[in-house]
């Protein structure tokens, strides 16, 4: 498979791993476990779609694929 489609699935295996690991775990920074576990995979996710972002090569395939056939 695909890098960009692994790396999609990452925030939603990590945002969703966070509740089983909150159970036995108290405090980080003064806020609760699990708030602390979202904010930070909320910023990873923009950081991970930012990469994906630049991994897709599709638009580029369509606009080199665009002027081939147009003559002016």
């Amino acid at each position: 498979m695909k890098l960009r489609y692994w790396l999609a699935a990452l925030p939603f295996i990590g945002i969703y791993s966070g509740g089983t690991l909150a159970a036995s775990t108290t405090f980080l920074f003064g806020l609760p476990f699990l708030l602390v576990w979202n904010l930070i995979w909320m910023a990873a996710t923009a950081a991970i779609l930012a990469i994906i972002y630049c991994l897709d090569t599709r638009d580029e395939a369509a606009h080199a694929g665009a002027g081939k056939g147009v003559e002016k």
